[in-house]
């Protein structure tokens, strides 16, 4: 019982206080300290993937009162990805689990969505940064410590953003221009949409994620694309 009392406790902790009744994948002794504690979540079992591929960034704005909405995008953008990931826990015996997705980064926009997979230049555009922190709820197929997987999960978090900029609402009979600026750094809803495939640690990342915010009568998304290609490290 006292053993069960310090890895709940542990677990809680590390979860930012968001209860769980999730099986750890590994069984491991509960560390003595919240130090040792911190260290083992973040090492044992966790992984590092480098990896190339693309990224695509979007800003939608929607007007509340009409739904009226406009989309800049940053498109075709190739990258070197870098991507931290906390050890999978699944749910007793079960292919369902949950590790947490992080991401950080920025964006600028200069095209806008006219139509589909149609882009033009519109002489708007924005720029800006986001952050976010999503649990993600998974099932996966294979063994992870084995690196031969197939993972699809979706998830709810919190996320914040800023930016500044305008935009043609493109699908308004009147074609408005807005101007939209968002400085503080509040938390917002986010969610995230996440599929990944590897075999002996080789393969792909497709991860979609991002906050959602309503100002000034209009709703604001921010949506982060991104697939890669790559060689993952177990810890």
């Amino acid at each position: 019982m006292k053993k069960w009392g310090c890895w709940r406790k542990g677990m809680l902790l590390l979860t930012l206080g968001i209860a769980t009744q999730a099986k750890a994948e590994d069984e491991h002794p509960a560390p003595m300290s919240f130090s040792d504690t911190i260290w083992d979540y973040l090492t044992n079992g966790s992984s590092l993937t480098l990896g190339v591929g693309g990224r695509e960034a979007d800003l939608t704005v929607t007007r509340l009162s009409d739904n009226a909405s406009g989309k800049l995008v940053q498109r075709n953008q190739r990258s070197y990805f870098l991507s931290y990931s906390t050890r999978p826990s699944f749910f007793g015996g079960s292919h369902f689990g949950y590790d947490f997705m992080f991401n950080l980064s920025t964006f600028h926009m200069d095209q806008q969505a006219t139509s589909n997979n149609t882009y033009q230049y519109l002489g708007t555009g924005g720029s800006g940064k986001f952050a976010y922190v999503v649990p993600t709820l998974f099932y996966m197929l294979g063994d992870n410590r084995q690196g031969t997987y197939l993972k699809a999960g979706i998830g709810l978090g919190a996320g914040m953003a800023t930016f500044d900029g305008n935009i043609i609402l493109t699908d308004s009979t009147t074609q408005d221009r807005v101007t939209i600026s968002h400085k503080a750094t509040d938390l917002h809803l986010a969610s995230s949409l996440v599929l990944e495939g590897r075999w002996n640690n080789w393969g792909f990342l497709l991860a979609a994620a991002g906050p959602n915010m309503q100002q000034d009568g209009y709703s604001i998304q921010v949506t982060d694309i991104s697939l890669s290609f790559g060689y993952r490290f177990v810890f």
